[in-house]
């Protein structure tokens, strides 16, 4: 899946992609026609969706950092106007 970000850059956010090596590692299975449960690696693959990495690249750009408030890591900050609040910012943060 191709998208554009902001500044014009393309982007993968997603792929399909077959896996021949995967089921051996995990020792995933199949049924056969018989309906016999197979582990063969040269007969089995696996389908994964890789998708986080460029997701999150494309978010990085299109926002350039300034995320909406829905996806900032950081919602709230207290600043205490004065250093006399200090201990009182310290407790209404929870610690």
């Amino acid at each position: 899946m191709q998208v554009y970000s902001a500044i014009g850059r393309e982007f993968t956010l997603a792929t399909n992609q077959v896996d021949f090596a995967i089921p051996p590692k995990f020792n995933l299975a199949f049924r056969n026609a018989q309906n016999d449960l197979e582990t063969h690696p040269s007969a089995s693959i696996a389908l994964h969706w890789e998708h986080m990495s460029g997701f999150i690249g494309f978010l990085i750009e299109h926002y350039a950092g300034n995320f909406p408030l829905w996806l900032s890591p950081k919602q709230v900050s207290i600043l205490p106007i004065s250093e006399k609040y200090n201990a009182y910012a310290k407790k209404f943060r929870g610690y």
